[in-house]
């Protein structure tokens, strides 16, 4: 089949899933909603060893040490990558084990399917070549994912055992980190005209203008961590030392918000959030895995 086939095909998938029952599942969201149901079995972890069972989805995670999009020989699986199906009803998830291999138990269907993209990581080019056995199948959405579709046919009895998902080192530019005083006087440098914080999405113009109004009110000190280590990260500095804590604070404004609220800093509610402005300051201030604007 020819490349631009495949690109197509790819398209279309990747609307479908996106479009599809996918659409509203966004981060923690997705994480609580993974309630397995005794309609599907999942296979637990430990018992991840091989594809191939009647009615299985099935597939592997894999290093594509190369960035080729194909599984070849020497190139490792990934353990701990959580990788989610969705059918009409239900949202399922397992993790791969050592062996980087995860699987379903399923009716016949079409379903979507996606793959938690690990920490540093970034999705290998999809549907490589012409052996559908070793390429990787996964594309990135916008929200942590690689997704694609994956179809289950024969009453039942049938397989899909070449649902794959490959990985490789995020490449890193590390322009530098900015602080919140960086990007309040530096509007041109901003690679986005809007931002969302807290569920929020504040145009460029409204964010800088809260970047100028730090105060006593601490949803004021946590946009403006949150708004400088976003950006940082958006123009291409390495986010493996403060994604999980840019997600919290991201948690904190959305409960606590939005900017503006006038929360004191004797409140329970800065108890929890200070540390985790304080982590983002020294990101921003390029004290972690970033080094700071020159």
């Amino acid at each position: 089949m020819s490349q631009a086939v495949h690109s197509s095909e790819l398209q279309e998938k990747t609307q479908r899933l996106m479009d599809g029952p996918l659409k509203h599942i966004r981060g923690a969201a997705l994480a609580a909603a993974l309630l397995p149901l005794a309609s599907v079995a999942v296979a637990p972890a430990s018992a991840q060893t091989s594809c191939g069972s009647a009615g299985t989805v099935c597939g592997f995670v894999f290093n594509d040490t190369n960035h080729n999009g194909i599984q070849d020989a020497g190139e490792t699986a990934i353990e701990g990558v959580t990788v989610t199906l969705v059918t009409s009803t239900d949202t399922l998830t397992t993790t791969t084990g050592p062996d980087g291999i995860y699987y379903f138990f399923v009716p016949d269907g079409t379903y979507p399917i996606a793959a938690t993209i690990p920490v540093g990581k970034q999705t290998s080019p999809a549907n490589v070549g012409t052996d559908d056995t070793v390429d990787s199948d996964g594309v990135d959405n916008t929200f942590g994912f690689s997704t694609t579709t994956v179809t289950v046919v024969n009453g039942g009895s049938g397989t899909n055992t070449t649902t794959d998902f490959g990985f490789f080192p995020k490449s890193v530019l590390n322009p530098g980190t900015g602080t919140p005083g960086y990007w309040k006087n530096h509007p041109s440098a901003w690679p986005v005209e809007s931002i969302p914080i807290g569920g929020i999405v504040y145009s460029k113009a409204l964010a800088i203008s809260w970047l100028g109004r730090v105060s006593g009110d601490k949803t004021t000190t946590m946009f403006s961590a949150l708004v400088a280590a976003k950006l940082s990260v958006l123009i291409g500095n390495d986010d493996g030392c403060i994604a999980s804590t840019i997600a919290l604070a991201d948690a904190w404004m959305a409960t606590n918000g939005p900017v503006g609220s006038l929360l004191s800093a004797s409140s329970p509610a800065w108890a929890v959030g200070q540390p985790l402005q304080s982590q983002l300051d020294a990101y921003n201030n390029g004290l972690l895995c970033a080094p700071h604007r020159q």
